[in-house]
């Protein structure tokens, strides 16, 4: 198989963590912009980035498997991935809040969690630390949902955002402790004897 096709598992996943950061700054954007029209061509912009991204994670793995070229380096990228899509998300929700305090502290709790986790598959590998969990495969479910939810809501017209905002937050901050919680079979795993 030519080394490059088998290779495509990988760019797809350095793909979802470039839509993460080219998808929360055009999300931004959109929140900027002047003129309605721009706002809504700029949003539809930036929800479509991040399905098509989100749909990556389970289309890179199955590639993977599907090709036989299964590598460390994708099993380590993958979560790294994941954590960057959402959170370039969840930082573009926080700077169109306003930096709303009931949604940056959850948003903290998330990045912080992942950044920690990240850090320690680099400072202490070892195999029971690159295994994802399943608690850790629903977390990542869950956190694409919760992160597509605005987008969603918007679109089937649900455009008052005092309808439906302070129940977005709440399922954030669910979000935010399921996220700590999953940390806990890593940081066992990695400092385990």
């Amino acid at each position: 198989m030519n080394s490059v096709l088998r290779q495509l598992p990988n760019i797809l996943t350095i793909g979802r963590a470039l839509a993460g950061v080219i998808g929360g700054w055009v999300l931004v954007q959109s929140s900027l912009a002047m003129l309605e029209s721009d706002a809504v061509r700029l949003g539809l912009i930036a929800a479509a980035v991040f399905v098509v991204a989100a749909l990556t994670d389970w289309l890179d793995g199955w590639l993977a498997r599907a090709m036989g070229a299964q590598s460390a380096l994708g099993a380590l990228l993958d979560p790294i991935a994941d954590k960057v899509l959402v959170g370039g998300y969840l930082i573009a929700y926080c700077v169109i809040s306003g930096f709303d305090a009931y949604l940056v502290l959850p948003v903290i709790a998330i990045i912080g969690r992942d950044a920690a986790i990240t850090a320690l598959r680099f400072i202490r590998p070892s195999k029971a630390a690159l295994t994802v969990t399943s608690t850790a495969k629903i977390k990542t479910a869950l956190q694409m949902v919760i992160t597509a939810a605005p987008f969603v809501l918007v679109m089937i017209g649900m455009t008052d955002l005092a309808l439906w905002y302070h129940y977005w937050v709440g399922a954030v901050w669910f979000l935010a402790l399921l996220t700590v919680w999953s940390a806990r079979p890593y940081v066992l795993a990695a400092f385990k004897n």
